[in-house]
């Protein structure tokens, strides 16, 4: 039996498509098998939504200035980051970061990546409330 040879490779930062994340966010993800791994570069003033996915992720800052948030509403907690800063988010908990200068950042989720599902925010899930009652409505229209 011949074993099969894998190589690690090299992803070049101009061959990784721009995902855009909202005006000001743009981002270069690879998802390998346990691993996702973004590069964001986030303008002065822009912030992700406040959010929480099922991987765990850590946020490593390379230029700019960041701030963090963590925790539910009434009881966040906030913490400045520069170059070199690691945060680290376990699963399912509630954060956000924002620009406090324009900033890139390498984020990494696992042990997933789970990322098909996205991250939630209460936006989105209304959204999706919202979408599922329109299809349950136009649904029993047909059906009478």
């Amino acid at each position: 039996m011949e074993n099969a040879r894998i190589d690690a490779v090299v992803n070049k930062y101009q061959d990784i498509p721009i995902q855009k994340f909202g005006e000001g966010i743009d981002l270069r993800r690879l998802n390998m098998k346990t691993v996702a791994m973004t590069w964001v570069e986030m303008k002065e003033g822009y912030a992700s939504p406040l959010h929480r996915h099922e991987d765990e992720q850590t946020v490593a800052v390379i230029s700019g200035r960041l701030r963090a948030r963590s925790g539910p509403q009434g009881e966040e907690v906030y913490c400045e980051m520069g170059p070199g800063d690691i945060l680290t988010v376990p699963s399912n908990v509630i954060h956000q970061v924002e620009a406090l200068e324009d900033a890139v950042f390498c984020e990494a989720f696992g042990p997933g990546p789970n990322l098909e599902k996205g991250i939630q925010t209460v936006y989105m899930r209304k959204q999706q409330k919202a979408a599922q009652k329109v299809k349950a409505a136009e649904q029993a229209e047909k059906n009478n």
